[in-house]
Formats: C-alpha cells, sequence, structure tokens
C-alpha cells in the first residue's frame, strides 16, 4: 500500500508545479487512471486479508488513504482547470483539443470510470470550447462520451430524459457522413435502439430507419476494406440479432407495437435462422426455445428438457468461476429466458422450485466470487432485471427473496449492508430506551391504544424496527455506481440521483408479500421531523401511521452516518458528543426533540449509544466481509 501513497504524493506535487504552466495532458491523465486502479486494487484487496487483527488495521485506514487520492485527483485537475484560467490570448488554442485528446485516449478510453473526473473534464470543455479547433473527431468523442454517460445514469434513475440525451448525442454522431468509417461504426453500435424504442423515445418506423441505415452502413464497399475483423463482426451482430431482440425486448413487453400475422412470421424467421447456425449461443439457443413454444413448434415440457439439458452441460461449473465484468454479464443473460421456460412447463411447482433456488444459488455465488469489483459497476442493471422477474421470484417464498436480494446486496455493496446492520444495532438500543422509558411515544403505532398494550407488545416493535432498519437503505443497491465513489464528495447530479434511493428501495420491498408495512420507513428516513426538509418531497412523514419509527430510524442513521469512520471517505468522522449537540441544535426541526431528550436525560443509555458508534463498526463489517473473503 505504500505504492499507493506514495504516487499520490508525487501527483500532488506534479500539480503543484505545473499550476502556471501548461501541463502535461498525457502524465496528468495517466496518473488519474493509475490512481483510479490503485483505488479499485486497494478496496479489492479488503476480501483478500484474513487475519482480524490485520484486516482491521487495513479497513481503519482505508478511508484517509482513499480520500488522500481524492485530494491528489483534485490537485491536478486543478492544475489544468486553473492553467485554462489563465489570459486567452496567451495561451495556445490547441491546448484544449490537446486536453480532451489525452482524456480520451490514457483515461476514457481504458475504461477508468470515475464520474468525477469525468465530470469535471466535461466543466473545463464547456467553458473553453470555443477554442478548440474545428475538428469533426473532437465532436464525435464529446457525443460519444455524453452519450454513455446518460445511459449509465439512466440504468440507476430510469427517468427517460436521460435515454432522449443520449439519443440526441447518437444521432449528432451518425448524421455525420465526414467521419472516418471506424468511428461512424462505433457511433451506430453506441445506440441501444430496442431500449429507445421500448421507451418511446422513438417510434416503430424510427426504430426501422436505424436499422436501415445501419445495413446500408455494413454494406458499403470501403467497409470490409476499412473496418477493424472484430468491430465488423459486431456491427453485423447488431443487425443479425435485431429482430430477436426486438421481440424479446419490445414486442412481448407490448403486443400492440406490431400485428400479430408480421411478429408470428418474424418469430418463425428468427426460428429458422438460429437452427441453421453450426454454433448457437446460450442467449439465442434459450430464447429459441420459447418462441417454439410461442408458435406450438414444441411443448412447455419438452423446451423445459432441452433447457435443462443445456443448462446442465454449460453451466455446470458455473460455481468455480470467478468471472470479471464482461464475463459476468454473458453469463447471467441465460438466465432470465431458462426461468421463463420453467415457469411455462406443465411439471409440479415443487420441481420449478428447486430449479429455481439453484438458479438464485449460482447468480448469487457468480456476484460474490466476480473479479475487479470496484472495476466496473455496469453489473447492477443485471441486479434489477433478476430481481423484478416475476417467473423467477415467484417460486420463493418471501424470506428466500430476501435472503437473495440480501446476498446480491451485500456482493454489489457492501458498505451499504454494512451501514444498516450498524443502524439496526443503533435503533435497537434507542428502541429499548423509549420501551423503558417513554412507552407512551409508541401509543397509536402498530394498532396499539395505550400504553399497556405497548408494553405487552415489546418484542412486536422490537422486531419491527431491526427490519425497518436493515430495508431503509436498500435502494441504494440501484444506484451503486454512486455509492461506490465514497472517497470524495459527490456532484449535483450525484446527489439528485442519491435522492431517488428511497423511492427505489419502496420497489424492491413491493417485490416480497408482507413488506408493504416498510414502506413508510424507508421512504421517510430522509425527510425532516417537521416534514419541511430532506427528501423525497412527495412524502409527508408527518401524516404517517408509523411516524415516531420514522423518526427513530432517521436518528440512528444520521448518527451512525456521521460517527463512521470507514464507509464515507470524504469526511472526518464526528463524536458522539458532538452527533448530540447537532441533534440538540435541530431539535424539532429535523430530529424528534422526545427522542433527543430521551437521549440525554438517562445517562445509560447515552453510554451504550457512545459504545456502539464509536468501535461497534468494527465487528459488523469484518463478520460480513468475512463470509466473502477469497
Amino acid at each position: 500500500m505504500m505504492g499507493a501513497m506514495l504516487l499520490c504524493m508525487l501527483d500532488v506535487g506534479y500539480a503543484q508545479q505545473q499550476r502556471y504552466g501548461r501541463p502535461d495532458f498525457k502524465l496528468c491523465f495517466d496518473i488519474l487512471r493509475k490512481n483510479r486502479a490503485i483505488y479499485n486494487k486497494y478496496n479489492d484487496s479488503i476480501f483478500l486479508i484474513k487475519d482480524h487483527a490485520k484486516w482491521v488495521n487495513f479497513f481503519r485506514h482505508r478511508a484517509l488513504k482513499n480520500h488522500r487520492i481524492y485530494l491528489a485527483n483534485q490537485e491536478i485537475i486543478n492544475s489544468i482547470d486553473n492553467y485554462f484560467d489563465q489570459d486567452t490570448a496567451c495561451r495556445d488554442t490547441t491546448a484544449c483539443y490537446e486536453m480532451f485528446d489525452a482524456f480520451y485516449r490514457y483515461y476514457y478510453a481504458l475504461d477508468s470510470g470515475d464520474p468525477f473526473i469525468n465530470k469535471a473534464v466535461y466543466r473545463v470543455l464547456e467553458r473553453y470550447d470555443k477554442l478548440l479547433p474545428e475538428d469533426r473527431s473532437y465532436s464525435y468523442y464529446i457525443n460519444r462520451i455524453r452519450s454513455q454517460s446518460n445511459y449509465h445514469t439512466w440504468n440507476m434513475v430510469q427517468d427517460t430524459a436521460y435515454l432522449r440525451r443520449a439519443y440526441e448525442c447518437e444521432c449528432r454522431m451518425v448524421a455525420d457522413s465526414t467521419l472516418p468509417m471506424k468511428l461512424a461504426a462505433r457511433a451506430y453500435l453506441n445506440s441501444s435502439l430496442t431500449l429507445l424504442l421500448k421507451n418511446h423515445i422513438l417510434t416503430y418506423d424510427e426504430y426501422r430507419k436505424n436499422l436501415e441505415r445501419l445495413r446500408e452502413f455494413v454494406g458499403r464497399k470501403e467497409f470490409e476494406k476499412e473496418m477493424p475483423d472484430d468491430l465488423a463482426e459486431e456491427c453485423r451482430k447488431q443487425l443479425d440479432d435485431a429482430d430477436e431482440n426486438f421481440i424479446f425486448d419490445v414486442y412481448f413487453g407490448d403486443t400492440t407495437v406490431l400485428k400479430r400475422s408480421v411478429a408470428d412470421s418474424m418469430m418463425i424467421a428468427i426460428v429458422n435462422k438460429n437452427m441453421a447456425k453450426p454454433r448457437i449461443d446460450n442467449l439465442s439457443y434459450f430464447r429459441t426455445l420459447i418462441l417454439k413454444m410461442y408458435l406450438k413448434m414444441m411443448s412447455q415440457n419438452e423446451a423445459r428438457e432441452l433447457a435443462m439439458e443445456r443448462y446442465r452441460k454449460v453451466f455446470a461449473n458455473v460455481r468455480m468461476m470467478n468471472p470479471n465484468d464482461e464475463e459476468l454479464n454473458k453469463l447471467l443473460q441465460p438466465y432470465l429466458p431458462l426461468s421463463y421456460i420453467n415457469d411455462k412447463a406443465y411439471v409440479g411447482d415443487e420441481k420449478k422450485r428447486r430449479l429455481v433456488k439453484r438458479l438464485c444459488r449460482d447468480i448469487a455465488h457468480m456476484y460474490q466470487n466476480r473479479i475487479d469489483q470496484q472495476q466496473t459497476t455496469s453489473y447492477i442493471k443485471n441486479l434489477n432485471n433478476l430481481f423484478f422477474f416475476k417467473p423467477l421470484m415467484r417460486y420463493l417464498t418471501p424470506r428466500e427473496r430476501l435472503r437473495f436480494l440480501n446476498e446480491l446486496c451485500v456482493a454489489t455493496q457492501v458498505t451499504t449492508y454494512a451501514h444498516s446492520v450498524h443502524v439496526m444495532q443503533i435503533v435497537k438500543v434507542v428502541m429499548r430506551g423509549v420501551l423503558k422509558h417513554k412507552p407512551e411515544l409508541l401509543v397509536g403505532t402498530l394498532g396499539c391504544r395505550s400504553v399497556e398494550e405497548v408494553k405487552k407488545q415489546k418484542k412486536m416493535f422490537m422486531t419491527f424496527i431491526k427490519e425497518a432498519a436493515m430495508y431503509h437503505d436498500i435502494g441504494k443497491n440501484s444506484i451503486v455506481a454512486v455509492v461506490n465513489n465514497d472517497y470524495r464528495p459527490t456532484t449535483d447530479e450525484e446527489y439528485a440521483i442519491i435522492k431517488k434511493h428511497p423511492e427505489m428501495g419502496v420497489k424492491y420491498l413491493q417485490m416480497v408479500p408482507g413488506l408493504e408495512k416498510y414502506h413508510d420507513t424507508t421512504l421517510g428516513h430522509h425527510k425532516w421531523y417537521n416534514g419541511k426538509g430532506g427528501y423525497p418531497e412527495g412524502f409527508d412523514n408527518t401524516k404517517s401511521a408509523v411516524r415516531i419509527l420514522i423518526d427513530i430510524i432517521t436518528l440512528s442513521d444520521c448518527m451512525q452516518a456521521a460517527t463512521e469512520s470507514v464507509g464515507r471517505n470524504y469526511k472526518y468522522e464526528k463524536t458522539f458528543d458532538g452527533v448530540m449537540e447537532e441533534f440538540r441544535k435541530d431539535a424539532g426541526i429535523r430530529y424528534n426533540p422526545e427522542l433527543v431528550e430521551l437521549i440525554d436525560s438517562h445517562k445509560e443509555l447515552a453510554r451504550k449509544l457512545d459504545n456502539l458508534v464509536d468501535a461497534g463498526w468494527v465487528n459488523i463489517y469484518y463478520d460480513i466481509y468475512k463470509q466473502y473473503l477469497r
């Protein structure tokens, strides 16, 4: 780890020297890329230390060291920004272009992927792009970056405005007839046409026109001569798979988009084409079985038998794998169509259940054992697809669904899960204090109409508050790409995304019957006590039937977040006394004043909370991480 620290110190020194001179842009972005790699490896190494004492020592210093990486990166970005802030008359007009070229070549194109760096570069480009020479390639690259960034954001928040912006960027790229063939091919491949059609960004006619445009491009004489083999194959595959993707991604979700007779003809053609292939990939194989079922060319049970045969043959060793991101995405693709075939078969539910449980074990294992866990977060869209897929989920009991979701959540965002466990420990102490000293606060909650009833239902209140604490941040698993950048402050756009997590959490809970009772605590844990601040804006916590329970979660959540020294690397933690001072200041505004007064009035309660937030995180984090040590 000394290498990481040394590199960071060197980076800062370099940036200081370059502050007023023209920076070496290649070196700047090369250093930023290396720092990102160090950050990723540093966090991945958490899973490699098996000795408890060494693990604890390593984890205690993780936050500070990651924050130093952030400071070093910030210093480099500032040196670039300061250079461009100088008198424009004295500046080389090609510098902005060279800066962008270095950014793209030595950072972005190498999948370094830190949104902080990307946004910082965008800000410089937006301020000084008038200095750029006329260059078509520049326009292409900036539109490509913006397009992919918007797709990335859409995957997290599901706001079609981001899809529309992505498509607008793609249109600008494709419209440029002067682009070299290689760049033009990338422009075509960047577009997710079925996704745009499904979300009503494109009409069906526009969708077909886009495909025809790609077909015409592939058919040009110069295509075969100028196009690299791998890129040419990608273009052909996109065309070859277009109808299949349309049927599964669009038509089966909305059969009104195409006449039944036309769709049937398309499906028959897909089946015939796939069956004629000497080799067919796993995804297309399972999809072909589904089409045969749909067209009554094969019974559901026949399809299931063939699917099971393929599954046993191809995925027998899946639990022995440690896939990278690309491999994981490819491995996961067939699981949804296989689940669908299993669901439609005329076999007993218990037989279906056994297969689903096996599939879920496969999936959980792949998530937990993937390599380069911090390098990329594209797998998050697969998490959502899996958990919201009813043919898979309906064969699990509510408890099994939760276990499966928790396994995926821990695997994708360990620190969020650990935070929830820690909050749960805090709410237990607070709730015991309320039940012992102020049970009247709970009257009217969970059906209890008197203090006597509250006292009789202590176990019910404890169970509710513990589970509510575990689920309160579950929506953060949809925005893991933002949450994982915990070594620095969030940008305004990232913070806007983070504010969506209570609503996303409710969507997860809706998939598990019986969890409706936790919707308000999940939605309201970032609302102020007086209802006048916090988020989401559309939720009124003051009118909730479980308002006091929301207040307990809110206070405990803020206490944990403010005192934690390991999962929020961009700040120094506060002491328990410091947090209580803030609670007193904002009592009646952000925090329930009776809960604040309760802690202040009972020294034993305050002492337990102080001990818990001071050192309680150590064993909590280690107990979670040790399950995934490799």
